[in-house]
């Protein structure tokens, strides 16, 4: 009788001691055990929370980059080097503005320097003066914030569809350069894009 009366005893000091050991100091559950507070879904390191890279819409742009390549090809004659500004397209993320850039020089393989037309000339890569960029070619695209929609009519209930308006331009100096103006790009059922050039410039 008195064995089963110590072992009860033991048994119950154990369990009691183990429930002071999952606490802190003030009393509260110790981090990480049973019953801590965590918040649902918050991620353990900030880096989690950075947002993809999408594959559709950073395609949309290779085109235009491509697109424009492939017009008045006299241009692209004896580069080395590519200069890219997308600083005014906010339909990307800056990692998919890099993603973008980075991959159509690779596909072309030369190297390129990212930045606006003035900040390339001040780094002097252009001549400003006689507006000549020698052994380099200048891309640039923005979003066109003006731009006027003539939308379908889409059924009660129905998502709106996804667009996006730009112009874009390729540019080796003040008498050689090719222009895609009010263009617009459309997100469709296939989850692939596609874009319409309104006007088309040479200088």
């Amino acid at each position: 009788m008195k064995r089963i009366a110590v072992f009860v005893l033991c048994l119950l000091l154990a369990l009691s001691l183990a429930g002071c050991g999952a606490k802190t100091a003030e009393g509260e559950p110790a981090a990480g055990a049973a019953g801590a507070a965590d918040s649902p879904g918050e991620p353990d390191d900030p880096d989690d929370s950075a947002a993809a890279v999408r594959e559709d819409v950073c395609e949309l742009y290779l085109a235009v980059l491509e697109d424009l390549w492939d017009v008045d090809s006299g241009l692209n004659n004896e580069i080395s080097q590519i200069g890219i500004d997308l600083s005014g397209l906010s339909h990307l993320t800056e990692e998919e503005k890099d993603s973008v850039m980075s991959e159509f020089a690779s596909r072309h393989d030369l190297p390129y320097i990212a930045g606006t037309w003035e900040e390339l000339c001040e780094q002097g890569y252009i001549d400003k003066e006689h507006l000549f960029w020698e052994d380099g070619l200048f891309f640039s695209i923005k979003t066109n914030e003006d731009a006027e929609w003539n939308l379908p009519a889409v059924p009660e209930g129905a998502p709106a569809p996804e667009l996006t308006s730009f112009d874009a331009q390729k540019w080796r100096s003040g008498l050689g350069a090719y222009f895609f103006g009010q263009c617009t790009a459309r997100k469709n059922a296939d989850g692939k894009w596609s874009y319409s050039v309104g006007q088309e410039a040479v200088s």
